[in-house]
């Protein structure tokens, strides 16, 4: 589980950090960024209805999304915002495949 200073939670930062214009994307994962001035680095996971309709995918999809943030956790810069939007066929992926797609496209986003 992330700890709370790594939780992004109001909705006008989680605002903030979609409307940024930098987006990348590594096969079925997306990362938007923004900076702020904080000593942790932020995380939201959007995980919507077009992945699938039952909630218990969702839900579980986002678990593993930050069981793999937390991992790491300690390789992150501070001091950005960061949603990550999972599409279609990424409830599929075991968690080591997730992990490894997460990984990358924090790599492409300069986050690690």
């Amino acid at each position: 589980m992330l700890p709370p200073a790594n939780r992004l939670r109001k909705e006008t930062e989680i605002k903030r950090a979609l409307a940024s214009p930098i987006r990348r994307k590594s096969g079925l994962l997306a990362c938007k960024t923004a900076a702020n001035n904080l000593a942790a680095g932020r995380f939201c996971f959007i995980v919507s209805k077009k992945v699938s309709n039952k909630a218990v995918v969702r839900n579980k999809l986002k678990r593993r999304l930050r069981a793999a943030t937390a991992g790491l956790l300690d390789r992150i810069k501070p001091g950005f915002d960061c949603v990550l939007i999972a599409f279609p066929g990424l409830e599929t992926k075991d968690y080591s495949e997730i992990a490894a797609t997460l990984q990358k496209v924090l790599a492409m986003a300069g986050i690690i």
